[in-house]
């Protein structure tokens, strides 16, 4: 089985599992649409290896994995500016701006490698991920990161090779799987880190749940020891009034307990 079609494989399922995710994550739709991008790309290079080997497919593809690129890279940029320069939307707008100016002006004029652009765009993404990944200790910032570097080291190695330095296409290749692999253990981190978010959101509606009968219970029991200072209680009453207390005491507690071990 060539390696384009195990390649293949991972990028649809990771694919899959990153569309399910994006159900509950719509901040995420950029990065599944690089997915999906990423994932044509690489069955059409599947497709040519298995049916045309000389043909176009392998052009053809790399289109589709220049769109993944630059939409990973637009979704962490978009990310990076909101979270460290959040409210400021003429800097975001204004750097926007100037990095599409970049790319036309690269392409147009200076006629610099694609390849190089596509380089540059994994490094500061990977850069902005990992910065991400510390400020808000979200794993799925972090396995993006590291899928980044990947793909940088790969197309490193691949612009050695056309140097003329052909021992680098093993490793070139070895890039390839480690890319794809980490895009499916970055699906499924994020998918474990949204269940995880769920758990969490229900941890504390619970707490606030239990938070608010505590305090009716506290409630409770203040009125009970009002009624039992009065002295001119019945002794029946006050027994029925000492046990309310006691019984609420023991709910009370047993509360605490339980918000502590949420």
């Amino acid at each position: 089985m060539p390696l384009s079609v195990i390649l293949a494989i991972l990028g649809v399922i990771a694919s899959l599992l990153m569309t399910i995710v994006c159900q509950k994550r719509k901040d995420l739709r950029l990065i599944l649409i690089a997915y999906i991008n990423t994932t044509i790309g690489v069955v059409i290079s599947a497709v040519n290896d298995i049916f045309t080997p000389d043909g176009i497919g392998h052009e053809i593809s790399r289109i589709f994995f220049i769109l993944g690129s630059i939409l990973l890279f637009t979704s962490i940029f978009k990310e990076y500016f909101q979270t460290f320069h959040k409210g400021d939307r003429i800097l975001f707008r204004g750097v926007s701006k100037m990095i599409g100016g970049v790319i036309i002006t690269s392409n147009l004029i200076f006629t610099i490698s694609l390849e190089i652009l596509i380089i540059s765009f994994c490094l500061v993404s990977a850069f902005m991920s990992f910065r991400l990944a510390i400020k808000k200790k979200a794993f799925t910032n972090a396995f993006l990161g590291i899928s980044l570097s990947t793909v940088f080291s790969a197309l490193l190695l691949t612009i050695i090779e056309s140097l003329g330095v052909n021992e680098m296409r093993l490793y070139a290749l070895g890039m390839d799987i480690i890319f794809f692999n980490m895009l499916l253990v970055t699906a499924i981190i994020t998918l474990l880190e949204q269940k995880l978010k769920i758990t969490e959101t229900d941890k504390i509606y619970l707490k606030d749940k239990y938070s608010h009968e505590l305090g009716n219970i506290l409630h409770t029991i203040s009125l009970s020891y009002e009624l039992i200072k009065i002295e001119d209680q019945e002794d029946n009453l006050y027994e029925e009034l000492d046990e309310l207390i006691k019984k609420k005491i023991s709910e009370a507690s047993d509360l605490v307990k339980f918000i502590r071990s949420l």
